[in-house]
Formats: C-alpha cells, sequence, structure tokens
C-alpha cells in the first residue's frame, strides 16, 4: 500500500486528495496529513502547498525515491525550484485546479504500483516509461504557464474593453439629459437602446472573463427580478436587425403569456438571447427564416428535454441543421470544427448562453432537422406556482 504525504492547510487541497484516495480505496493508499512537513514515517508521494506552508519541508530536503509535488505560486517557482535540486520533482502553478490535481494524483499512483510489480520485460522498457512520464509532466507544468498567461491576457483586455464601453454609456447619458441640445423622442428611443447594448457588452466581457479563468461564478452574479421576456426578445431581434436586413432574413415572433411571473437577469438573458439569434442568422441562407416560439411548459407535459414546468423559447431557423456527432458537444468551449454547418462559431457565444441558463436554473439544448435547427430555453416558474405532486407524476412518466 501506498502512502501520500500532504503538507497543506488549504481545504480545498485536502479535500481533492482526500476525495482521490476515497475513490481509489484505502487498500491501495493512505492519506498523512503534516501542517510542517515532519512525517512520522517516510512517504511514497508528498503534495507540499507552499502558498499556505511556506517553510520548506524537512522531507523535501533528502533526496529519496518519493515522487514529491509542489504547488507554487508563478512568481515564486524558479526561487523553489533552486532549492530543490534533485529530480522527483513535479511543480504545478498555485491555485491549482482539482482537474489537474486530480490526474497528477491518480497517474502517479498508478505509476508507483506499476513499479512495484516485477519486471517480465527489459530493463530499457521499464527506463523509457519513467522518461515518457517525466515528460508529461514537464508539459503539464508547461500548459498551466501558458494557461496562467492566457488568464492573465484576458484579464488585461477586459478591462481595456470595459473603459471604452463606459466613457460611450456615459455620452449616451448625457445625450439623453440633454446636456448637447434637445433630442427628439425617436433619438431618446435610440439612445436608450443603445445604453442597453452597452451594458450588455460590459456584462458579456465579465462573462467571457469567468469563462475564460474556468471559475464558472456568473451563478453568483444573477439578478433574479421579475422581468418582461417579451421586451428582452424585443431587444435582442433589434440589435440583430442590422445582420437579418442584410440576408432579408424574415424573424417572426409567436409568443404566448407565460403562466406566471419569471425571475431572471434581463441583461444576461437578453445576451442569451443575441447570441442564439447571432447564431441562426450566420447560418440561415438568404431570405430564410428565424421563427421565434414561447409558450408555457405545464406540470403534465414535461418530457425528457423539457423536465419541469417552465416557460419554453424555441428559436428555430431554417439553416443546415446540426451534424448528430456535434448534437452533444455544441455548447462546450472551443469546439468549432470547421465545417461548412459548423454552429460553434468560436466556441464561446453558446457555452456562455449555456453558463447563464444554468445559473437560472434554466436548460438550454439544441435539436436538428434536414430544414434547419431548434435551439430551445426552458426558464423554471417560482416554486410557489407549481404543484408539487403533478410534477412527479409527470416526470415519471415521462421517464
Amino acid at each position: 500500500m501506498l502512502s501520500l504525504g500532504l503538507i497543506s492547510s488549504d481545504r480545498v487541497v485536502l479535500e481533492i486528495c482526500d476525495g482521490v484516495l476515497e475513490q481509489l480505496g484505502s487498500e491501495r493508499c493512505v492519506l498523512r496529513l503534516s501542517a510542517g512537513g515532519g512525517f512520522q514515517e517516510p512517504c511514497d508521494i508528498y503534495v507540499w502547498d507552499s502558498e499556505s506552508v511556506p517553510k520548506l519541508p524537512a522531507s523535501f530536503a533528502v533526496p529519496d525515491d518519493s515522487t514529491k509535488l509542489v504547488i507554487v505560486r508563478k512568481a515564486l517557482l524558479q526561487s523553489i525550484r533552486a532549492r530543490l535540486p534533485h529530480e522527483n520533482f513535479v511543480f504545478l502553478h498555485h491555485p491549482v485546479s482539482k482537474l489537474t490535481l486530480r490526474v497528477f494524483l491518480e497517474s502517479t499512483i498508478a505509476h508507483l504500483e506499476l513499479a512495484r510489480k516485477p519486471r517480465n520485460g527489459p530493463e530499457e522498457c521499464v527506463e523509457t516509461r519513467d522518461r515518457i512520464l517525466q515528460k508529461l509532466l514537464e508539459t503539464n507544468l508547461k500548459l498551466q504557464e501558458y494557461d496562467t498567461e492566457r488568464t492573465s491576457f484576458l484579464t488585461r483586455a477586459v478591462h481595456d474593453i470595459r473603459a471604452p464601453l463606459m466613457a460611450i454609456q456615459g455620452y449616451c447619458g448625457l445625450l439623453l439629459a440633454g446636456q448637447f441640445g434637445v433630442v427628439n423622442e425617436e433619438q431618446i428611443h435610440i439612445l436608450g437602446r443603445m445604453q442597453r447594448s452597452i451594458t450588455r457588452l460590459a456584462g458579456l466581457a465579465e462573462v467571457m472573463m469567468e469563462l475564460g479563468v474556468g471559475g464558472g461564478a456568473v451563478g453568483a452574479k444573477v439578478k433574479l427580478d421579475e422581468s418582461c421576456l417579451e421586451e428582452c426578445i424585443k431587444q435582442a431581434v433589434h440589435e440583430i436587425r442590422p445582420f437579418t436586413n442584410q440576408k432579408a432574413i424574415d424573424v417572426a415572433l409567436n409568443l404566448e403569456g407565460p403562466a406566471a411571473p419569471l425571475f431572471f437577469d434581463s441583461v444576461q438573458m437578453e445576451q442569451v438571447l443575441v447570441n442564439l439569434l447571432d447564431n441562426g442568422c450566420r447560418f440561415t441562407p438568404r431570405r430564410g427564416s428565424i421563427r421565434i416560439h414561447g409558450y408555457s411548459v405545464a406540470p403534465h407535459q414535461v418530457t425528457a428535454d423539457a423536465p419541469f414546468p417552465g416557460y419554453r423559447l424555441d428559436i428555430i431557423d431554417s439553416g443546415p441543421g446540426i451534424p448528430i456527432e456535434r448534437m452533444d458537444r455544441v455548447f462546450d468551449e472551443y469546439t468549432s470544427y470547421g465545417g461548412p454547418t459548423d454552429r460553434s462559431g468560436a466556441g464561446l457565444g453558446l457555452a456562455i448562453c449555456r453558463m447563464i441558463v444554468n445559473a437560472h436554473n434554466g436548460r438550454i439544448w439544441a435539436t436538428s432537422r434536414a430544414g434547419g435547427a431548434t435551439f430551445s430555453i426552458l426558464l423554471p416558474y417560482p416554486r410557489t406556482h407549481v404543484d408539487r405532486q403533478p410534477v412527479l407524476q409527470a416526470m415519471r412518466a415521462a421517464v
């Protein structure tokens, strides 16, 4: 049985290590904890979180056959490397992602277990295996460095974008206030729509940063206010009007009133609708059509696609449809495959849609047919407007 020595006071790191070992089974590896780096018995694997325990652990100063992982901030990487000249060290950037640490622990434990088995093959095979593992770990560090640089660039870019947007929004406010002369009703209407678009773009910049960084924390910033979905739809249609006019695309609305009040973040929901309509415009042929159909889903109408009561919105275009092999990944990040009917685009628009809808406890999905594609959204009604028992019965019947 292997042993993992954890030198960290960080709760997240402890939970990840404990979860991995629990999944592997206590008969394969046991977890030992130390705040200062000392252990009564030597361990096969050491994990040192230098952020929560800055002092160099005593167990790291002695060269041995154990595998040692150091979680360190990028700024301190070179200095800590200089203090650890011998081999068998792996470095991960702080803050470490759960997936990266999990992959490291699982692969390292599997590697050590394999090394302890009787060697039936030549020694050269074992050495080659060890070299391959070392190269993989070095590559992982390079990928982390790239991800850190990408995140830093994205943060700076969002900051640079936000400044001119706020300036434009300020100028719109001055015009609406009549600071530069009297404006007529039509101009006020246009300036109001411009302000809403600017607010949405500022929100989009923040969502893109959250998505790029990988936090997915947009759900914490959702403002669930009672809002009018029809107004959001009309604003989104207005924003894509230049594109629909250019291709002579007919946009038709068929909206039934909701059976109960809807609570959502209107700015974020406009972003979802604009993204979906823009996606439909890009793949709808000239003189094609886009249909927006909104209606309630009652408890007895729930299905596998719409598994709870709420308000459903279908955006139906007359484009080429979605290849069946891409249906499950169309909302993933960076899934563009470059084909003539590629609906993923840069891979962010639809991913942002899914993140926002999920933050609203809703559901978004896509279906395809020979004459086009349908992107559907289901927003839940407040629980006070839903009879729980018919819902459960309907869901069981659907299953």
